[in-house]
């Protein structure tokens, strides 16, 4: 049987976090304040755990302290005992459909036993009644063929002695006649003629005594043999019908003898699953042996858990979000997209929230978030491209739905791995990630943007970010947009000719001057008829005409001019340009005359990434 008990060691780990854990479920009530080491664990959540932790006689909080609140127990109880459960209730299952196999084969050795029992006995019976009857007919035979020669021997010696007597009377007849013969011979011979006619009276009278007691003798002796021929006949007879009988029972016998070889089948078809059984029960004894070993690997998982900082709280932010993904992927606990505070190499002081996204066997950190329809516009000439400042809050339910230029922008560094993903408020529509060949890392996105002003195909324009598609899903993006659906590598300040520019771009999403887009647009920048505050500067001399496009994000110009590359109508995703679009296709005004929507609220995220 299985051993249900839980481990000693997994019991003595989980009980600080089951004492505090009953606290937390008992309801509302004063917070239960538990130190265990260095951990202290409270039913509260948030900062206020720090004030309760002191205010209950837990001590003053030493530096390596890590606080753990209601959730953070909830959570660790479920990562710790869900696998468990799960792999006993399995384990308990199939022990259960063991035994029910185990008890069918045991019914079933039973009745095939009682069955072997049975036909054994009625096998011995039938030989028993076999050997007897054959015994008696035998003796039967013996008495019949014994009687029968005695009635033949006595019939021989009465037909002897009927013959002899017959003889002798015969015999003291003759005599009595030669006597006879002799005395009337001399009476004869003085009277012939008288004794002519008494000889031939006596002789007639000789023959017929002579036929008749010849006749009486056949007439007994064949009635006497007659009749011992119909008593051997029935002999014969009884003799036939028990020869038959011992031929049926001959037959029932070798019908026993067939039956005990099934019996004998079956036997070794139950020791067949007599074996097997045995195998079972010896490979569930191993999968039991498994599930302790499991379950103690678990036990010191939690242990490790349990001595560790979590890294992504307010407390031990981590460098990035790849930090917080290896750590919790050692302790064998899931890491979920959601925020996590990181330092992005600036020290604890200076943490702040970062989204995390998980994706590709790794957590991708969020630098910018672009909501191409909040207002906001993020077009080659808003100042945030150039400098240090940040924009948006970042909260659980603000995530997506405004523009948000992260910390991580500016002080990420060390990342090898550049991702776009394409949303619509937060629902993945597809994306893709770039690496460089070499495996250089990059630095900070703020280092190449604010490194000068391109313009023109200058050193600031064209740097490079990856060369090499690292991963991707693209297959539900539209034809219409480009930058990360056939992109196979990307830049930063792109600079398509013309003077047609992309904070993030590619060859292949503006292959040809006035054609394409990407992300933080531009296009013929030189024609510009005067650029409002806040976006004058950037080296770009106006030439006296209007802006032709200057959108946050776009695949292609008006679709009535230009295709975007691949031959689909496009135009911008969203609604954020700098000025407003008409499509007039006419150089006049403060508009984008050269500018559509497309119709299609896609929006978009960068985001850097790194592997061990």
């Amino acid at each position: 049987d299985m051993d249900t008990r839980t481990p000693p060691l997994v019991l003595g780990l989980l009980a600080p976090v089951l004492l505090l854990a009953a606290g937390v479920l008992a309801g509302p009530g004063p917070s239960v304040i538990t130190r265990n080491n260095n951990l202290v664990f409270s039913t509260s959540t948030g900062a206020q755990i720090l004030l309760e932790a002191v205010n209950n006689n837990t001590g003053v909080l030493e530096a390596t302290d890590v606080l753990i609140g209601q959730a953070a127990i909830s959570t660790l109880i479920s990562a710790a005992v869900a696998p468990l459960q799960s792999q006993i209730g399995n384990i308990a299952l199939q022990l259960t459909q063991e035994q029910s196999r185990s008890a069918a084969l045991e019914n079933s050795v039973t009745i095939l036993g009682a069955a072997l029992l049975a036909a054994s006995s009625n096998l011995t019976t039938e030989r028993v009644r076999a050997m007897s009857t054959e015994a008696s007919q035998a003796s039967q035979v013996m008495g019949v063929d014994t009687s029968l020669a005695g009635a033949v021997s006595q019939e021989t010696s009465r037909a002897s002695a009927t013959e002899g007597s017959i003889a002798v009377s015969a015999g003291s007849s003759i005599s009595q006649l030669g006597n006879s013969q002799g005395s009337l011979a001399v009476s004869l011979s003085s009277a012939s003629a008288r004794t002519g006619a008494t000889d031939a009276s006596l002789a007639t009278s000789l023959s017929v005594a002579v036929a008749q007691a010849a006749a009486s003798l056949a007439a007994s002796a064949s009635a006497q043999m007659a009749a011992e021929q119909a008593r051997a006949t029935g002999i014969e007879a009884s003799l036939a019908g028990s020869v038959s009988a011992a031929v049926g029972l001959e037959g029932s016998l070798a019908a026993a003898t067939a039956s005990l070889s099934s019996v004998s089948s079956l036997a070794g078809a139950l020791a067949m699953e007599t074996s097997r059984a045995v195998r079972v029960d010896a490979s569930l004894a191993v999968g039991v042996s498994t599930a302790f070993a499991t379950e103690a690997s678990l036990g010191t998982a939690f242990f490790n858990y349990a001595q560790q900082t979590m890294l992504g709280t307010v407390s031990a932010p981590a460098v990035d979000c790849y930090d917080i993904y290896r750590q919790r992927t050692q302790l064998n606990i899931a890491m979920t997209d959601g925020f996590y505070y990181i330092t992005a190499g600036q020290g604890s002081a200076n943490a702040f929230m970062a989204y995390c996204k998980v994706l590709a066997n790794t957590a991708f950190t969020m630098v910018m978030n672009l909501n191409t329809r909040d207002g906001n516009v993020f077009w080659w000439g808003n100042t945030l491209w150039q400098s240090s400042g940040t924009y948006g809050t970042l909260t659980s339910s603000y995530a997506f739905a405004t523009d948000i230029k992260s910390p991580a922008f500016n002080f990420l560094t060390g990342q090898t791995r550049v991702m776009i993903i394409v949303h619509q408020q937060g629902s993945v529509v597809g994306w893709k990630s770039w690496r460089l060949s070499s495996g250089a890392a990059l630095p900070t996105l703020y280092s190449i943007f604010s490194a000068g002003n391109c313009g023109g195909g200058n050193s600031f324009c064209n740097k490079l970010l990856g060369d090499t598609v690292d991963q991707s899903s693209t297959a539900g993006i539209s034809t219409a947009e480009a930058l990360v659906r056939i992109s196979t590598s990307l830049y930063a300040n792109y600079y398509s000719g013309s003077s047609d520019l992309q904070r993030f771009g590619s060859p292949q999403a503006a292959p040809a001057d006035n054609v394409g887009g990407g992300i933080g647009v531009w296009h013929d920048a030189g024609a510009c008829q005067s650029i409002p505050s806040p976006y004058s500067g950037f080296g770009i001399s106006c030439g006296g005409g209007s802006f032709r496009q200057c959108s946050e994000a776009q695949g292609g110009w008006c679709p009535s001019y230009s295709k975007a590359p691949g031959g689909a109508d496009s135009g911008t995703f969203g609604t954020d340009s700098c000025v407003p679009m008409n499509c007039l296709m006419t150089d006049s005004g403060n508009t984008a005359n050269w500018a559509a929507a497309s119709g299609i609220n896609y929006d978009y995220m960068v985001l850097l990434g790194r592997y061990a």
